[in-house]
C-alpha cells in the first residue's frame, strides 16, 4: 500500500487528487490532509478518507475546529500548523507527499519530505522560483524524488521519457546535450482579447474567471497576468537546466496540448490531454506506470490554434524571463513582490496594471544577492513582502 500525504486538500488540486485517489483502489490510502482556512470541506474528507492526521495552518480555523470537534474527529488527530505539516512529511510510514500549498509557505514541509527521502509531486511553482537552486541542491544531497505535476511540466517530463531519455532534474548538463528546445503552452486566460483600455477596467472578479481550468484565486489572477506562464519558464530552466532563450511559451487557447520538445535532428514531439489536472496528477502518483482510468470521453482533435506571446500586454511574463536570465535571488523578489501585489489587487486594494508595475519597481531597488542557506532565502522573503507591502501602502493609500 502506498502512503499519501496531501499539502492544501481543500485546494484545487487537492480535491483532483482525492478523486484519482478514490479511483485507484486499495493500493493508495490518505495519511495525511492539510489546509488553511476550509475546514467545512476538511471535515468532509476526513470522514471520506480517515487519514491519521489532518493539519490547519490557520490559527483562528484551527480553533474553531477544535471548539466544534476537539482534537480528534473519529480516529483522526487534528493538528496545528508547521509542526503539523511537518509530521504528516516526515513520518516513516509516508511514501508520497502532494505539495499543493500555493505560495512560499510550502517551502519547509517540502524541505521536510526532502530531507525524509520521500517522493514529492510538486504542484507548487512558487518555491521553485523563489529556491529553486537549494531545492535541486538538497536532492542531490537525498534519495528524494520530486515530480512535477503542473500540466505543462508533467507533460515536458511524460515526452522525455517517452522519447527514450531519463529524468534527471539533479543533472546540470544531461539535458543540454540531448534537448533543443522546450516550449510550454498558455490559454492566454480571460483577457486574451483584451486592449490596454480594457484592462484598465477589470476587477478582480474578471481575473478568476479562468477560460478552461478551473483554479484558486491567487492562480487564477497570475493566469490572467501570465505571471504564472513566467512563473513555469522559471520553473522549467529549475528542473531541467536549459538556458532561457531554449525556454519559450506560447499561447494555445483551447489548453489540449500541453508541451512541446524539439530535438537536435528537427523532430518536434508534443503532449495533448483534455484540460483536467487528474490526468497529471494520476500519472505522477502511479509513475512510472499508467494504471489512472479517464472517463471523459475521447479526445477532440478540432481547432488548434497557437498565437505568440504580445510581451506589451503581459508585462509580468517579460519580467519573468528577464529574472530567468539574471538568477540568483530575482525569482524570490519577482514571487513574493507578486504574491503581495495580486493580494492587495484581489482586496481592489489596487488596479489589475499596477500589479506588473509594483513588481518591476520593486526588482529594481532590490538588493540581488546568492544565497546559500534556507534561513537567509526566508529572511530575504519577509524583507521583500515588507518591502512590497510599505511600498503600495505609500504609493497607492
Amino acid at each position: 500500500m502506498k502512503m499519501i500525504s496531501i499539502l492544501g486538500s481543500t485546494g484545487s488540486i487537492g480535491i483532483s487528487t482525492l478523486n484519482v485517489i478514490c479511483s485507484l483502489g486499495d493500493a493508495y490510502k490518505v495519511f495525511g490532509l492539510s489546509c488553511h482556512k476550509n475546514i467545512t470541506l476538511l471535515q468532509d474528507q476526513i470522514h471520506q478518507f480517515k487519514p491519521e492526521y489532518a493539519i490547519i495552518t490557520d490559527q483562528s480555523s484551527y480553533n474553531l475546529f477544535l471548539k466544534e470537534h476537539g482534537t480528534n474527529l473519529g480516529d483522526t488527530k487534528i493538528l496545528f500548523g508547521d509542526e503539523g505539516l511537518n509530521t504528516i512529511t516526515s513520518n516513516k510510514n509516508v511514501d508520497t507527499i502532494i505539495a499543493a500549498i500555493t505560495g512560499f509557505s510550502c517551502i519547509h514541509p517540502v524541505i521536510s519530505a526532502i530531507n525524509h527521502n520521500k517522493t514529492i509531486l510538486i504542484a507548487n511553482k512558487e518555491i521553485l522560483v523563489s529556491a529553486g537552486n537549494m531545492i535541486i541542491s538538497e536532492l542531490r544531497n537525498s534519495k528524494a524524488v520530486m515530480l512535477p505535476i503542473d500540466s505543462e511540466h508533467n507533460a515536458l517530463l511524460q515526452i522525455i521519457l517517452s522519447s527514450g531519455l531519463e529524468y534527471k532534474i539533479n543533472d546540470a548538463d544531461y539535458y543540454k546535450a540531448k534537448i533543443k528546445n522546450i516550449i510550454i503552452t498558455a490559454s492566454g486566460g480571460p483577457f486574451i482579447d483584451y486592449n490596454l483600455n480594457d484592462l484598465k477596467r477589470v476587477n478582480a472578479n474578471d481575473a478568476i474567471q479562468h477560460p478552461t481550468w478551473n483554479m484558486g484565486k491567487k492562480i487564477s489572477v497570475d493566469s490572467s497576468t501570465m505571471m504564472n506562464k513566467g512563473l513555469e519558464i522559471i520553473e522549467a530552466k529549475t528542473l531541467f537546466n536549459l538556458d532561457i532563450d531554449n525556454i519559450k511559451a506560447i499561447i494555445h487557447r483551447q489548453s489540449k496540448i500541453h508541451a512541446f520538445v524539439e530535438f537536435f535532428d528537427g523532430t518536434v514531439i508534443s503532449h495533448m490531454s483534455n484540460p483536467d489536472m487528474r490526468i497529471p496528477i494520476s500519472y505522477a502518483i502511479t509513475y512510472p506506470e499508467r494504471i489512472y482510468s479517464n472517463n471523459k470521453g475521447d479526445f477532440s482533435y478540432k481547432n488548434f490554434s497557437f498565437e505568440e506571446v504580445i510581451y506589451d500586454k503581459f508585462p509580468c511574463y517579460r519580467l519573468a524571463r528577464k529574472v530567468a536570465e539574471i538568477g540568483k535571488n530575482t525569482g524570490l523578489i519577482l514571487n513574493a513582490a507578486n504574491e503581495i501585489s495580486v493580494e492587495y489587487f484581489l482586496e481592489d486594494k489596487i488596479s489589475y496594471l499596477d500589479i506588473p508595475n509594483i513588481i518591476e519597481d520593486i526588482l529594481d531597488s532590490s538588493v540581488v544577492v546568492d544565497h546559500d542557506s534556507l534561513d537567509s532565502i526566508i529572511e530575504n522573503d519577509k524583507e521583500i513582502r515588507e518591502l512590497t507591502r510599505n511600498y503600495i501602502k505609500t504609493r497607492y493609500s
